[in-house]
């Protein structure tokens, strides 16, 4: 009877949906050059890892063009490497993923047919403090957000980390990447926070007690270590090839501009400052300009 219990039970799980993990990867082939695109994380707000090698030193330059942007190639151990977000706006299904080689000889584009499978983000509303609404209505907070805006597209080449991110503090997040956000109080806040497109909710909320200490999720390099209006203690650090993390409302940044970091370094000290209604740590991680799930990165261990 146990013996039949037990064969059962595997039946069962042999007819569950293979998960998010068994999704095969997009290999194309055009001459020379192999193009494989990873969909293990393409979801919106996720990414797609896309490798082009070749059998033959290739001397061109290489390009992913996916939802209209165009995005950087970068030389590894298995050839070359694109990290492609996918924006936690676009609606899932299939996409084309397009790759551009230009050499001495002219130029071609290999297309990748590609799926973005769904995911869902429920809405939230957010009350702003009576006392800090007066932030929005700052003359400042346009020119905050588009400062943010601009050092988030650096695009640095070389690669600072190493393995997979870590999470900034050691409390559970409340997982509000990609939620539509309603402020009552002022508005928008969101696209004013770093001058990009759409009120959704660009990273991930770690609820803390005051105080508590804020550590590098990688390495990296900051780019930015200031007081903003909106997102009071604002703090952006460069892991290099495009990704960069955001961290706002810190109470105190312990680094300076310019400051090379190990991974698990202090940073800060978690507060609720510009218009956090809360102590909380705000953390959100952008690929070539665009916000994705922090924990893509959480995932992305590959060299």
């Amino acid at each position: 009877m146990r013996r039949r219990a037990l064969l059962l039970i595997l039946s069962l799980v042999l007819l569950l949906p293979a998960g998010p993990a068994a999704a095969q990867a997009v290999v194309r082939t055009a001459g020379n050059v192999t193009v494989q695109a990873d969909p293990r994380l393409a979801y919106p707000g996720g990414l797609f890892v896309v490798h082009v090698t070749s059998r033959r030193p290739l001397s061109a330059a290489l390009t992913a063009v996916f939802d209209g942007r165009r995005l950087p190639f970068f030389p590894t151990r298995r050839g070359y490497r694109a990290l492609v977000p996918v924006p936690a706006t676009l609606a899932p299904g299939e996409h084309v993923l397009g790759i551009d080689i230009r050499a001495h000889r002219g130029r071609r584009r290999i297309a990748v047919p590609v799926t973005v499978t769904p995911r869902d983000y429920p809405p939230r509303t957010i009350v702003i403090p009576e006392a800090k609404r007066v932030l929005v209505m700052q003359p400042g907070v346009v020119r905050d957000g588009r400062q943010v805006q601009l050092l988030l597209r650096t695009v640095t080449p070389l690669q600072q980390w190493a393995g997979a991110f870590k999470p900034p503090v050691d409390s559970p997040p409340e997982y509000s990447y990609g939620s539509p956000t309603t402020y009552i109080g002022g508005s928008p806040v969101e696209s004013m926070s770093d001058a990009i497109y759409g009120e959704y909710h660009r990273g991930m909320d770690y609820p803390v007690a005051a105080g508590t200490l804020v550590q590098a999720p990688a390495a990296g390099t900051v780019l930015l270590a200031r007081q903003n209006a909106l997102t009071g203690g604002t703090l952006l650090l460069d892991h290099g090839q495009g990704v960069i993390s955001a961290f706002f409302h810190l109470e105190r940044i312990e680094v300076v501009e310019g400051q090379s970091l190990v991974g698990r370094t202090p940073v800060g000290i978690a507060g609720e400052t510009g218009i956090a209604p809360a102590t909380h740590v705000h953390w959100a991680v952008y690929v070539q300009g665009v916000a994705v799930d922090p924990r893509v990165m959480e995932s992305l261990a590959e060299p």
